[in-house]
């Protein structure tokens, strides 16, 4: 099977309350770790894929109006975006620079940025921060808060926080020494900040922050292996969240806190045959008509299998549940919108060519109003436990502080991005094996982290390569020199795993899965 960066992309139907066409459509295009979903004034959807960092305009009827691209040797790919106007947006990403002040790092250092883009993808502004802490902090997702401050939070087990003001200079700044992650950051309607995270001792935990990211307190729930994922602020006092209850028959869970993190109710879901695959986040949003909306990923054997939206009331009782896929092919989810016509956009990576996962692919799927899906769709029955979880008090300390630094990119051009329809999936990922074997050789495979790619032309201009981990997530991309033969990586500071290095120059792009031992 081909190994395409691919993302099947659903556009809104803008302006009708009636039920309205579906669409699904596939482009040959590069991810990020969100896959974030925005739709506009115009019923307009921005991606945040490209061929490169950047993002793409669709219209209601699914087809690309504009992708717009950015470069910089140092630059990474773009982890989440948020828009705080028609015409401006916000968005996280990762910047490289060749040393790390820390003694026993080992390697170079990778800050957070935060940018400022239009909505055609132009950059207006980006600013990278070296936190006083450690050497490795790749920016995930972000919340945009009042007096146009930002908050920035850090990827998979990245267990860092950091607010700027409107001028992009830091507020405060928190790197904790524990083994966790930030699932989400929500500001209160009184200025406060509700957080939820992991933790591998305490579970899914919940804190209550103050404007300037002090505890006000701080509680764990599913204990020791729970997930914390998303959450919706009803009020100062009231707070809906999802999350798994932990990585062995897991349930994914709903519950209600008051302002004191106290629980008032919990339902867990389960999944019936399937289980829940809970390395995955969960995403929560309201529907039109004031229910809920949970986008989870469902699981068989351990791993991840298929797409599941669920809609419940505000008791969390489910109204209905639906999940979607192609057989021969297993997927996670990503973001979630609720689109103004009533239907349900989400996004997520699919793999295919089972048992070998070398071909992650961005997807992202439109439903009507009720659910269901114009391809594959499926009704899914969930059963319905009420779960009584008790909170217990602990506390966190941090490394403090960070400094911002300006950072450059330029825009880049490309051809435009290759449309398909999703139900022709089999056709669209047919292989291209001549085209793998004699563009580009890892030597050696498997290695420690360090290794050379070869290539068996010289690099023709606009040539890059791309590294992705195992779960399709891009890490960084990197531009070519013009008529080299051979280019020399270093993934060890990524350590052991499975890795995707992807080249793509104006002919097309191959694959070379990558094993570092």
């Amino acid at each position: 099977m081909r190994a395409l960066s691919v993302c099947i992309g659903l556009a809104t139907v803008g302006g009708f309350a009636q039920g309205q066409p579906t669409f699904e459509r596939l482009l040959d295009c590069s991810g990020s770790y969100q896959a974030s979903l925005t739709e506009l004034a115009s019923h307009n959807v921005l991606v945040d894929v490209a061929w490169g960092p950047g993002i793409t305009l669709m219209d209601p009827s699914g087809n690309v109006i504009h992708s717009n691209s950015f470069w910089s040797d140092s630059v990474l790919g773009i982890g989440a975006i948020r828009m705080y106007s028609e015409n401006e947006f916000y968005f996280t990403t990762g910047y490289m620079q060749a040393s790390c002040p820390f003694p026993g790092s080992g390697g170079g250092r990778l800050n957070p940025g935060i940018g400022k883009m239009d909505s055609l993808g132009n950059v207006l502004s980006l600013h990278h921060y070296a936190l006083n802490s450690d050497c490795y902090n790749y920016a995930g997702n972000l919340e945009l808060v009042s007096n146009k401050n930002v908050l920035m939070w850090g990827a998979e087990d990245l267990f860092f926080a950091l607010k700027v003001d409107s001028t992009m200079a830091p507020v405060w700044a928190r790197r904790f020494g524990e083994e966790g992650s930030f699932r989400f950051i929500k500001e209160l309607p009184s200025g406060d900040l509700l957080a939820g995270f992991d933790l591998p001792t305490a579970g899914a935990s919940v804190a209550r922050l103050d404007a300037n990211g002090n505890f006000i307190w701080c509680k764990s729930y599913m204990r020791p292996l729970g997930r914390m994922h998303d959450a919706i602020v009803e009020s100062d006092s009231s707070f809906i969240i999802t999350g798994f209850t932990s990585n062995t028959n897991a349930k994914l869970f709903m519950m209600e806190l008051d302002g004191d993190g106290e629980v008032q109710w919990c339902h867990g879901y389960g999944s019936g045959a399937y289980d829940w695959y809970t390395p995955q986040w969960s995403q929560l949003e309201r529907t039109l008509d004031g229910n809920y909306a949970v986008l989870a990923t469902l699981g068989q054997g351990g791993f991840f299998f298929r797409p599941f939206l669920m809609k419940t009331d505000l008791n969390g009782d489910t109204l209905w549940a639906r999940s979607v896929g192609a057989d021969g092919y297993i997927y996670h989810t990503r973001d979630l919108l609720v689109a103004s016509d009533g239907g349900y956009v989400f996004s997520g990576v699919v793999w295919g060519d089972l048992p070998d996962l070398n071909s992650g692919l961005l997807f992202i799927v439109e439903t009507d109003s009720q659910g269901a899906f114009s391809w594959l769709s499926r009704t899914h029955t969930v059963q319905l436990y009420d779960l009584f979880p008790t909170d217990s008090s602990f506390t966190l300390t941090s490394i403090d502080g960070a400094t911002m630094h300006q950072a450059f990119v330029s825009d880049t051009t490309y051809a435009p991005l290759t449309v398909y329809d999703a139900c022709e999936v089999a056709n669209a990922f047919r292989p291209y094996p001549d085209y793998k074997r004699e563009r580009m050789r890892v030597r050696p495979n498997p290695n420690t982290g360090r290794f050379t790619v070869q290539f068996t032309d010289p690099l023709m201009a606009e040539s890059y390569y791309s590294v992705y981990d195992g779960m399709g997530k891009l890490l960084y991309q990197r531009p070519l020199r013009t008529g080299a033969t051979l280019e020399e990586v270093d993934l060890s500071r990524f350590g052991a795993g499975t890795y995707v290095i992807r080249f793509t120059d104006k002919e097309g792009s191959c694959y070379e899965r990558v094993v570092v031992e």
